[in-house]
Parts: structure tokens; sequence; C-alpha cells
């Protein structure tokens, strides 16, 4: 009779784990329940609307170098905020399975320049404009939510600039 105890107690033990870490991974996961950490991101329109996303953030140089590709969807309102970009390269969509649309914004969260790219090209797509963060979206998603060049992106506070 202990032995069944001793097998039930652990279990319930073993259930209370498996419940605790599902708990713990859904409070962090990805707004689709696809188990990516996202973190809100609003943008305010000229005429004062707000749109608003679930993003990853990319900001260590091989996040920037990896970014979206490889995925054969990307979720409705989510996207991939790139940070850092002091070379101004560009972005292209080598190992891009899914088309995509691409915000260029500048050091205090202004959209410079906006470009739809096809999947699984090698076309350089860039901005006219110097800028310090790239936004990836599912394509036309800055068009469906009205979101256009001179709008503002609120950058995460961890990679606000000075003086914006």
């Amino acid at each position: 009779m202990k032995g069944v105890i001793l097998a039930l107690a652990v279990m319930i033990a073993a259930a209370a784990g498996v419940a605790a870490l599902a708990i713990a991974f859904g409070a962090f996961a990805g707004s689709e329940g696809d188990g990516i950490e996202r973190e809100p991101l609003t943008i305010v329109a000229a005429n004062g609307t707000t749109a608003r996303l679930q993003i990853e953030v990319a900001d260590t140089s091989e996040e920037r170098s990896v970014g979206l590709s490889g995925r054969t969807e990307i979720p409705t309102d989510t996207g991939m905020l790139f940070t850092s970009l002091t070379r101004n390269g560009g972005f292209w969509m080598k190992d891009t399975l899914v088309d995509l649309s691409v915000a260029f914004i500048d050091k205090c969260g202004t959209i410079v320049h906006i470009e739809d790219m096809e999947a699984n090209t090698t076309e350089n797509h860039n901005s006219p404009v110097p800028y310090l963060f790239g936004l990836e979206t599912p394509k036309g998603w800055f068009e469906r939510n009205g979101i256009a060049v001179g709008d503002i992106v609120s950058i995460p506070e961890a990679h606000r600039q000075q003086g914006c």
C-alpha cells in the first residue's frame, strides 16, 4: 500500500510541476501561443490613431542575421524589430519563406521609409534616409493598418536613444 501511495504522490508532484511550467511558459509565450517571446509595440499615425504589434526584438548580431528566415508563417499583428542598425546595409529575403514589409525607422522612432519584400529573394531593400531600426511585419501590414512614412514607433525603452 505504501508503494501505491508513494507512486501516486510522485505522479501528483510531477503533474504539478508540469502545470507550473506550462503556466510560467504561457506567461512569456508569443501572442499566438507559438512559444516565441514577444513584447507589445505601438505605432502612432499622423492622424492620431494607433496600431499595435507583438514584436520579437533582434538586438544581437546573430539575431539580426537570422531575422525571420526559415519561418513558414508570421502570425497576424506580429513582427520583428531590428535594433542598432548603424551600417544601414538594408534587408534581403534570402531563406525567408514568407513575404514581408519593412519600415525603416530613425533613431527617435519616426518611420522614414517602407518597402514590401518578396520571399526568398536576394534583392537588397534599403532606405534613402539614414535609420537605426527596421521593423518587419507580414507583407501589407503597414498599409492595412494605415501606417505611413512620418508615423511614430514607440521604441522599447531598452533601445531608446538619448535626446529623443
